[in-house]
């Protein structure tokens, strides 16, 4: 078959590979569309590990199940979560080896779905494999996972109708941060990004004020429609050092910060605002896929617009490149 391989900083190459077989605890998905993700990026411009083929934003149709496997059948229409856990660690041997802590993921550690088939080692019906709704196309289905991630994390803040929040960074996972924020029925949602496109895209998600941060301060913009009360939460999506620290600013005391975006370098940063304004600083990682795909159906989170620009496995390079690089892309999907 082929597939999308990293061979090196930002070098990706389309290659013929060996299928994938069936795991016995597990399927095959003959893959339909593939979104790529801002992690993969982090990735692809290190250039290694050289082999990984990337993909965990994806959907597809079920062409094989795995020998111990109930409840999922050839045919079905799907997006699915991949991961292999390890066995060994603390959580694995007391039977919880979903909080694996050495986990293998598709995508990274495991062949990912930039190819046209795609192994999920583990096939659990609503746990790992999800059906699609048939008022959903596989684009849609290929956007489940980063809605998810946006769902999961703004939930960890437990945010009030009556509530102002701060979404700072407008990749997809912002932008997504933002629908979820309306779909909850948050009253007042403040945006700050750098890209044309996505300022754009943030006003059509519902945020209330979109400010460009190439242009102006964010945090003064904040702190001005607050009227100098800053907000009860901070949705920091960015993985900036200059965002976290803007987030540690604009927020109430006793408000939250929701830790979402990937920082690539270590934080230098001074705890003391945060001890003196009893903030909350709270981790973000994890997925609600039932929760993402029954917005998606019942049409509360209209995903599809994001997905900006489509190419084929045989165009791989150039989808990475245009990703990463071409200022009016949000999501880049690869059609197999």
């Amino acid at each position: 078959m082929k597939a999308a391989v990293l061979r090196g900083p930002e070098t990706i190459r389309t290659e013929t590979v060996d299928d994938p077989s069936v795991p016995d605890d597990g399927v095959v998905i003959r893959v339909r569309a593939c979104g790529i993700c801002g992690s993969d990026i982090h990735v692809y411009k290190a250039g290694e590990p050289v082999g990984t083929v990337f993909g965990h934003e994806f959907s597809g149709d079920v062409v094989e199940v795995g020998k111990n496997v109930k409840g999922v059948e050839v045919g079905e229409r799907v997006t699915a979560v991949g991961f292999r856990p390890c066995g060994k660690c603390f959580w694995c041997v007391r039977g919880k080896s979903h909080r694996c802590s050495d986990m293998a993921l598709t995508g990274y550690q495991l062949p990912g779905a930039m190819a046209e088939y795609v192994a999920v080692p583990i096939a659990i019906p609503d746990r790992t494999v999800f059906k699609l709704p048939d008022e959903m196309t596989y684009e849609d289905g290929a956007t489940v996972e980063p809605l998810s991630i946006s769902l999961f994390s703004v939930k960890r803040g437990q945010p009030k109708e009556s509530d102002t929040v701060a979404v700072l960074g407008l990749g997809v996972i912002g932008l997504n941060a933002i629908l979820v924020l309306k779909a909850l029925g948050v009253s007042r949602i403040l945006a700050s990004g750098r890209r044309p496109s996505r300022l754009e895209a943030a006003g059509l998600c519902g945020a209330h004020l979109v400010i460009d941060a190439a242009k102006e301060d964010a945090l003064a913009a904040i702190m001005d429609a607050t009227g100098g009360m800053g907000v009860d939460c901070v949705v920091e999506c960015a993985g900036s050092p200059v965002t976290f620290e803007q987030a540690v600013e604009m927020a109430k005391g006793g408000g939250s910060i929701l830790l979402v975006g990937i920082f690539e370098e270590p934080l230098l940063w001074d705890p003391r605002k945060v001890i003196a304004k009893n903030l909350n600083l709270i981790g973000c990682l994890g997925g609600n896929f039932p929760g993402a795909i029954e917005l998606i159906r019942s049409g509360k989170a209209v995903t599809r617009h994001f997905v900006t620009h489509r190419f084929s496995l045989d165009e791989a390079g150039e989808a990475f490149r245009v990703q990463h690089k071409d200022k009016d892309a949000i999501k880049v999907m690869i059609i197999p």
